[in-house]
């Protein structure tokens, strides 16, 4: 399973198996394969492309983890792969990695304690070398092959005598035999006791060493921390640990992941709309809309719609989707997650314009400080859904106001009706 430098388990004080370093990473390895292919198998796609998705992803690993700690560190990338939510996956593992990993390193140990002891077929750099061992013997000197009458005759080329080719073995051990013979045997030298290495360098050099006696530190002894290099030419060869019957962990029913536009990006292109529309560029608006992705692109053009129905009037949504899918290429369901996001953001965007412009009115200070914190203030809604996220963010970003009323102000004004929006 691994490669003949690479050992994957070992034997402790006790006499019992484990895992080394390397092992370990496999062991992580091999626990993220199995908990990713049970999220693309619960995926709703043809079985082809769940194979390309895994391996992919396998391909991923093998090129840019390192170490166990980087599996951690590629969540984001590895929640992309699988078309779900960074905070979908990281649950998920959270729930179901402990379990899955103790059940590979069991399984890993078992397999290659097997390999240990069964004996590892011979490797050969050369087919010749695999053929020359398997007949023990090579083709002998000063002969030669002869057919005659359909026969084929071994010939000794200094003296013409013809043997049967089947007597080719027969041959070339007799004159490897006589080539030994013939060779001086080597008579034994005599040795005196041998003299330990170390007291002879002393005896020899022993008025050139000087110095202090060498005391290693504690750090000094410690296990270095770089990463162990494990790139795909090495993770290539590792073939995937099979496990009878089911592995375990749950099994999600596969949602489509949920769409991640940030709120501070969802504003800047709501400027920006508003400054085409007052500036009459429509051609300007429309190549503007064209260049962004397709989610933002639809969100975009969903708002004119949801200002309408904000102010009571009927939309027909199912015709208003169906146009807009057959312009961005994107599913119904898909857009309607666009559409559930933007009706959020509307509210979300309604309330801290309302605000502003109440904060423009309380005092010359509050709105200069308002007009500061405008951005910052963006970013932490950047986080929704997860309002403990927000609080936790706006409560830090307050908290840097010295002003204790300037901060209940903007408290009352930013945080709690943003809160109140969960609540309804």
């Amino acid at each position: 399973m691994a490669g003949p430098d690479r050992k994957v388990i070992e034997k402790n004080s006790h006499g019992e198996y484990v895992l080394t370093a390397y092992g370990e990473f496999l062991s992580y390895f091999h626990t993220h394969i199995q908990l990713f292919g049970t999220l693309i198998s619960a995926k709703k796609i043809p079985a082809k492309e769940q194979e390309a998705l895994k391996a992919k992803i396998r391909s991923y690993i093998s090129s840019n983890v390192q170490k166990t700690d980087h599996f951690f560190d590629q969540l984001p990338q590895f929640a992309q792969f699988l078309g779900m939510g960074s905070q979908e996956l990281s649950s998920y593992m959270n729930r179901n990695f402990l379990g899955a990993l103790n059940k590979v390193k069991t399984k890993l140990i078992e397999q290659e304690s097997v390999a240990e002891q069964t004996p590892r077929k011979k490797k050969y750099s050369k087919i010749s070398d695999e053929i020359l061992e398997g007949l023990g013997f090579t083709f002998p000197a000063g002969h030669r092959f002869e057919s005659e009458e359909g026969m084929i005759y071994l010939v000794e080329i200094s003296t013409g005598k013809k043997r049967e080719a089947a007597a080719l073995g027969e041959v070339a051990r007799e004159t490897a035999a006589a080539g030994a013979a013939a060779r001086p045997i080597p008579v034994p030298v005599r040795k005196g006791p041998e003299t330990p290495i170390l007291e002879e360098i002393l005896k020899k050099y022993g008025e050139l060493f000087s110095g202090k006696p060498l005391i290693m530190k504690v750090e000094e002894l410690e296990e270095d921390d770089s990463p162990m290099q494990v790139g795909e030419d090495i993770l290539a060869d590792v073939e995937d640990l099979h496990f009878d019957g089911d592995f375990g962990g749950d099994s999600p029913s596969f949602s489509e992941p949920p769409v991640s536009i940030p709120f501070s990006k969802y504003m800047d292109q709501v400027g920006k709309v508003r400054v085409f529309q007052k500036a009459g560029q429509l051609e300007e608006y429309k190549r503007w809309v064209a260049s962004l992705p397709v989610e933002e692109n639809a969100l975009v053009q969903l708002q004119t719609s949801l200002l309408k129905e904000s102010r009571g009037e009927v939309v027909e949504w199912d015709g208003t989707l169906g146009q807009l899918g057959s312009r961005t290429g994107l599913s119904e369901s898909r857009l309607r997650k666009v559409l559930e996001l933007g009706r959020d953001f509307f509210r979300i965007r309604n309330q801290l314009e309302a605000s502003w412009n109440k904060a423009r009115t309380a005092s010359p200070a509050v709105a200069e400080l308002v007009k500061k914190a405008w951005p910052h203030i963006l970013r932490v809604m950047d986080e929704y859904p997860d309002f403990s996220q927000i609080k936790g963010k706006m409560d830090q970003l307050l908290s840097r106001i010295p002003d204790a009323s300037q901060r209940k102000i903007l408290t009352d004004l930013f945080l709690n009706p943003v809160l109140s929006i969960r609540r309804n």
